[in-house]
């Protein structure tokens, strides 16, 4: 489970060349022994809400790059098709499109084929035909990332893969967690907490997105991977014992922008209080 939390907070792109990470170059995917639980897991999304999980049309040459891709790395040989790929990687993915504009400059890249099945509450559908500029226009405190949206499309895009790790708390462990159909909200798991030790943190999920990217210039085309990964925050805090006051230094640093984007206002004083005591 990486500890990706730094203080202070900012909205950055915090971008690395896959080879930073000191995994083996080009390491888009992450499969462990989660592999069959991520797969039944999409399963049943796949199976429930189908039209929530897979948005737009995939390019047939870009599902077998990702299929090829996949092999080399892991050794396991998926279909080039959608569905496949949806249920075989423990990833979501995201396929973009460079298309140029009409006076012949560098394009854009749009989204044109999402196979998500765990959202970090944001619906794929609304994200469909967006370029990088669209799609991070409702983030809070944007500024870092928008100014640099250029540079960012051309290098994890266009260039070379690139990683990104984003963290989040949550107050449910499930994989997919898209706005409409999750199970646990805030105040479920305040209530969870007042009917036990009393402490918030112990009803709270550590999330991180382990994001890689994938570009496919000579089709025009690039891909997003997402591999979703949960902890109880207690076990992820026991680790190291400097990681609570990390945690709550990065929390108490949030402009209050953040912390309403992410929807923490009902908990986020609580939160870094007990993490001042934990």
């Amino acid at each position: 489970m990486p500890w990706t939390v730094q203080g202070p907070f900012r909205m950055r792109p915090g971008l690395s060349r896959l080879a930073a990470e000191g995994a083996p170059p080009g390491a888009l995917f992450h499969r462990d022994a989660l592999a069959p639980a991520y797969a039944a897991a999409k399963r049943a999304v796949l199976a429930h809400q189908p039209a929530r999980a897979q948005v737009g049309e995939a390019d047939p040459a870009v599902l077998a790059a990702i299929a090829e891709a996949y092999a080399r790395e892991t050794g396991v040989h998926l279909a080039p098709e959608a569905d496949a790929l949806a249920r075989g990687l423990q990833e979501d993915f995201v396929i973009l499109h460079d298309e140029p504009v009409p006076d012949g400059a560098t394009g854009t890249l749009r989204t044109r084929f999402l196979s998500v099945c765990f959202p970090s509450n944001w619906v794929p559908q609304e994200k469909q035909g967006l370029d990088f500029l669209a799609i991070h226009a409702p983030v809070a405190d944007n500024a870092l990332l928008l100014a640099g949206a250029r540079g960012i499309v051309d290098m994890a895009f266009r260039q070379a893969p690139m990683l990104r790790h984003v963290w989040l708390l949550t107050p449910g462990g499930e994989l997919p967690q898209h706005p409409d159909t999750r199970r646990v909200r805030w105040e479920d798991a305040l209530a969870r907490a007042e009917a036990g030790s009393g402490r918030l943190i112990e009803q709270v999920f550590f999330r991180v997105e382990r994001q890689t990217t994938l570009p496919l210039p000579a089709l025009r085309r690039g891909v997003f991977f997402i591999r979703v990964m949960v902890c109880p925050l207690a076990q992820v805090l026991a680790v190291e014992p400097r990681r609570a006051e990390a945690l709550r230094a990065a929390l108490a640093s949030m402009t209050d922008a953040v912390v309403a984007y992410r929807g923490m206002g009902a908990v986020h004083a609580r939160l870094c209080a007990e993490l001042a005591t934990a």
